[in-house]
């Protein structure tokens, strides 16, 4: 399985949202990345269940950076600091998918970095990239797609 080498900040910050029950799921091209898609990825997709919580604050403050939860509506929310980069993006909204509580049912736990992480699923990675229709979204589907066949392969190998 592909790594997305997390800091050491970032491996303090999602020990600390799982430690405080923040529950949260990795989303975008860097979930399928560590689900082994040929991609590469800059940033870190975050999905938080409710990113009003004030206890984000506390899992920020722990790894060394800082919270900034924007403005619903007006500006985006924003993790950093001079330990926690930017590199984290707070995602305010998906195209294509369900619920959070839904997507979180259905999400896959992964090890990355000694970390234990949410992911949202390949196939659903797959169905947000086509309902975005961006350019950019539709241009990784063919190896987000081939990634998706060899998780199909080996699953039906290991059964």
């Amino acid at each position: 399985m592909a790594s997305i080498a997390l800091t050491d900040a970032e491996v303090r910050f999602f020990q600390a949202l799982d430690a405080l029950g923040i529950r949260f799921l990795i989303v975008g091209l860097s979930a399928a990345v560590l689900q082994g898609a040929d991609t590469v990825t800059a940033d870190i997709d975050l999905w938080l269940e409710d990113r009003g919580d004030p206890r984000i604050h506390e899992a920020a403050r722990r790894a060394g950076g800082v919270w900034v939860p924007g403005h619903f509506g007006m500006a985006p929310p924003m993790l950093g600091g001079d330990e926690l980069s930017d590199r984290l993006d707070v995602v305010t909204s998906l195209h294509g998918l369900e619920s959070f509580g839904t997507e979180y049912a259905g999400a896959r736990t992964l090890v990355a970095d000694g970390v234990s992480l949410r992911v949202l699923p390949l196939e659903r990675v797959i169905a947000s990239k086509r309902a975005a229709g961006r350019r950019k979204d539709l241009a990784v589907l063919p190896a987000l797609e081939a990634a998706a066949a060899v998780l199909a392969e080996d699953s039906e190998a290991t059964s």
